[in-house]
């Protein structure tokens, strides 16, 4: 069991560390700890295993998702549906109207999980993402709850 709020942000940020992805650059655990330390946002780790996360902010009465990853070895199994789950649970307590997300056009299976989940396309953001050398679009895509 842990004992204090240091050892619990300490145990986060070691599982946060620990998903591997070839795209996300990583937080500094400074930074990692002010964001899980704000009332206003969300930091939400898979479990049993520790093996994905999801982290969005709220804003009034709409969430902005900022990642959801799962590690590469773990993924297609359902981690990212149980992630939006969660995140939809908090959304409804928190009486929050839409839910808004980017994602890369080239992320095939993310955009088949959110439409799974009702998300529509509602823009674009040109040359977004910089991935290997080159930028590639995102699709802005929002859930409407209320």
């Amino acid at each position: 069991m842990l004992r204090s709020d240091s050892e619990k942000n300490d145990f986060l940020y070691e599982c946060y560390s620990k998903v591997e992805d070839d795209n996300e650059k990583k937080w500094a655990k400074k930074d990692f700890n002010t964001f899980i330390s704000n009332q206003n946002n969300i930091f939400i780790l898979s479990h049993p295993k520790p093996v994905g996360y999801l982290k969005a902010r709220v804003t009034t009465d709409e969430i902005e998702i900022i990642s959801i990853l799962i590690d590469k070895k773990f993924r297609k199994i359902g981690i990212g549906k149980s992630l939006l789950n969660k995140l939809l649970s908090i959304a409804l307590k928190k009486k929050i109207k839409n839910i808004f997300l980017e994602v890369s056009v080239e992320n095939q299976i993310a955009i088949n999980l959110y439409k799974k989940f009702n998300f529509i396309k509602v823009g674009k953001r040109e040359n977004y993402y910089l991935q290997h050398g080159k930028y590639i679009d995102a699709d802005i895509m929002k859930l409407v709850l209320f």
